[in-house]
């Protein structure tokens, strides 16, 4: 008898499933499809494939101005989807050795639960003192979407798959889904159209920032429509005629495909929650206490339980519940405001803690907000990636969030998000000395903005409260 089965090898649950094994625990996981669940398979990983692929392609388009010659460039979408492949086979087979070598116990099946602590896999039933769900989400699909072939409607589960490249794509919904794989398929040269409800894109980010970056999609050639309802699809032709709807004024266009990326829903309908006496919200989400504690028996960690939809979430609830269940007594638990987001756009947006809307219901006038545009920067400038900006945002002194659009501003977040963390006020985080030249440099130069002293852009006229005080 195992002392935990974790159902979902994702990365929350097989992230859970080692941390267990590390505490000397004995562990059952159990998975009914591939191992690394969405986001090594048909998310993060392979999106972030093809994402390379097409950004070193369109890259390809400015090689002369850089004095470089490139003659008879193209690509063969057959092959980017063998790399793509070959990056997805190479992680969820280092995934399946470390469960080995941990001695986790790998079930392939789909989990049941016959009561509490007993679920059935294939007919045999597995018990233990503590259950993990881990079993994750799946892509949404509108209801008036569903009587459409399957050929000409997909989610972002599909996209991976596709025989051929389509010359026209619709998108349904401005999140990060939604722009990062219209911007793949606009990079290898398709009409790609986007199409929001909301007013601007990416719905819960600063609002600035998602306002520049949709500036920029559209100079790289989609077309983004916000503020925008599709108010029907039907088939004609080989395609799909789309009309929308922007205010009171109707139009229509014709397109190959259409991608469904309206948000996910939790993959909790198979697991007959009810035999162990767990209920879910209306949406399918299992309820748990900041722990990750259901009852006393049962945990539950990524996106089954809600919230961000997240992988690197998903790693920390599952450490942070293994923690919880079997560490040293001490809480841990998860601040939504210190996970960051990252939308893998050109260039990326990447943003932690509170936008500066956010921040100004909170602290009022208070607030102060530090830009520093890349087109100032010299590692951008000589990159020719200098369109975005950096932009941090102070409450009663203290660094309280950031908003970075710049290239590779997913690897830099992360600290940003430590500083926040730590509720770091000026004084602080300008004594942190980034390396020249980098793109990161531009970080400090926000915060010196903030309070009047940057040096690489017009100063702000001196106001009461907005110069520093010395220490």
């Amino acid at each position: 008898m195992a002392d935990l089965i974790v159902i979902g090898g994702g990365l929350g649950g097989y992230c859970a499933a080692l941390r267990a094994a590390q505490r000397g625990k004995k562990v059952t996981l159990i998975e009914k499809k591939k191992l690394g669940g969405t986001c090594l398979n048909v998310g993060c990983i392979p999106t972030k494939a093809l994402l390379y692929s097409s950004g070193l392609y369109a890259k390809t388009r400015h090689f002369e101005e850089l004095g470089l010659s490139m003659e008879g460039v193209g690509f063969q979408w057959p092959k980017v989807l063998e790399y793509k492949s070959s990056i997805v086979s190479r992680l969820t087979g280092g995934v399946e050795i470390l469960l080995k070598k941990s001695g986790v116990e790998v079930v392939k099946g789909t989990a049941r639960f016959t009561g509490p602590k007993v679920v059935e896999v294939e007919g045999r039933e597995y018990s233990a003192p503590h259950v993990l769900l881990a079993t994750g989400s799946q892509p949404a699909m509108l209801p008036f979407l569903k009587g459409l072939p399957k050929s000409k409607v997909i989610t972002s589960d599909d996209v991976f798959e596709l025989p051929a490249l389509p010359k026209h794509l619709t998108v349904i919904g401005a999140g990060a889904i939604g722009i990062e794989i219209g911007s793949v398929m606009a990079r290898f040269g398709a009409e790609v159209h986007i199409v929001e409800i909301m007013d601007q894109i990416l719905p819960k980010s600063d609002k600035e920032q998602a306002k520049a970056l949709t500036k920029l999609l559209k100079k790289q050639g989609l077309k983004v429509h916000t503020s925008t309802a599709v108010v029907g699809v039907v088939e004609k032709g080989e395609g799909l005629e789309v009309t929308i709807k922007e205010g009171d004024v109707e139009s229509s266009f014709s397109t190959d495909l259409l991608l469904a990326s309206t948000g996910r829903i939790p993959l909790t309908q198979e697991l007959n929650l009810g035999a162990a006496g767990v209920t879910t919200d209306p949406k399918g989400f299992v309820k748990t206490d900041e722990k990750f504690f259901v009852n006393g028996w049962l945990l539950a960690v990524g996106d089954v339980r809600g919230g961000k939809l997240l992988a690197h979430k998903a790693v920390h609830e599952g450490l942070y519940a293994m923690e919880n269940l079997y560490g040293d007594g001490n809480r841990r638990v998860i601040e939504d405001a210190l996970i960051p987001d990252v939308v893998y756009s050109e260039p990326e947006l990447a943003s932690v803690g509170l936008t500066e809307e956010e921040a100004k219901v909170l602290y009022g006038e208070q607030v102060k907000i530090g830009r520093f545009p890349l087109m100032a920067n010299g590692r951008s400038l000589i990159q020719r990636e200098a369109e975005g900006q950096m932009k941090v945002v102070f409450g009663e002194g203290k660094l309280v969030g950031a908003s970075l659009l710049a290239p590779a501003a997913g690897e830099m977040i992360a600290g940003i998000g430590a500083m926040v963390g730590a509720k770091m006020d000026y004084h602080r985080v300008e004594e942190v000395i980034f390396p020249h030249p980098t793109v990161a440099e531009s970080i400090g130069e926000a915060f010196m903005n903030a309070f009047g002293e940057a040096l690489h852009t017009v100063k702000k006229k001196k106001k009461e409260g907005m110069v520093r005080k010395d220490h």
